[in-house]
Formats: structure tokens, sequence, C-alpha cells
């Protein structure tokens, strides 16, 4: 294995995918929940693959730790899934939190940007966790 590859391979070794989007019909992007995305090309001369935003060392994992109110959600959601065997729907969230709807949307959107999370597309109660919740706070 080159150092280029070799390198690249240690980055992401144990990271979780938070998303994929399909940009083209030949070209991928993968989001990993710690914030690197790896972008897929294929070509006449192969496959192509290109690193951004590569996971350093203290500073990247600081900035990717969810803030208090965020790992309240969390747990929260961690708590539902083990009691009833389904994530909780954002009404559950809003009676818990007593806030109101769009607040609790604007947080669930942030912590699946953030990679904390990921939901399916039009699927409700899909909430799944992306991050160790054990080794926060």
């Amino acid at each position: 294995m080159t150092n280029k590859l070799t390198n690249l391979v240690n980055q992401l070794v144990g990271q979780r995918i938070a998303r994929v989007d399909v940009l083209r019909a030949d070209q991928l992007m993968l989001h990993f929940s710690e914030g690197a995305t790896l972008g897929v090309t294929w070509s006449q001369d192969g496959l192509q693959v290109q690193l951004s935003k590569p996971i350093t060392s203290d500073a990247s994992t600081a900035a990717h730790r969810p803030t208090k109110r965020q790992l309240d959600y969390l747990m929260f959601i961690r708590k539902y899934l083990t009691r009833y065997g389904r994530a909780p729907a954002e009404s559950d969230i809003e009676r818990h939190f007593m806030v109101s709807a769009p607040s609790v949307n604007q947080m669930m959107q942030m912590l699946e940007r953030r990679g904390f999370i990921t939901r399916q597309a039009g699927v409700p109660r899909s909430a799944r966790i992306c991050i160790d919740l054990d080794g926060q706070g």
C-alpha cells in the first residue's frame, strides 16, 4: 500500500458513515460522523478518491462533540430506544423537553447534519444514534 493510501485508510478506520450522497452516476460522497468527507469518482482511468476535511487530533474531535443540549437530546433518544424499541417521534421529544415543534425539528436536523444521528427521509421514528454516548460529557 502506498503512503498516501495508508494515510487515508488510517484516517477512516473506525469512522461511521453518517450520510452518502450520489452526486452523479459516476460520483458519490461519503460523509463520516467525525467530519471527514470522502469523494469517490469512477472514470476510464480507474477509481479516484479524495478526502476533504481530514480528521486531525484533539481540535477536530472537540469540534465534533455534541453540546450539552445536543447531548440531552441524544441521551433521551437512546433511553427511548432502549425502553420502547423504536425511536421517539418528534412530538415525544417536544413533550419531554417542553419545547415547540419547530425547536425539536431544528435540533433533529442539526443532530443529523453534525453526524450524531441518521434518519431515513419520510420514515417516522427512524432516528439512529451514530456516536458513542458513553464517552461523552
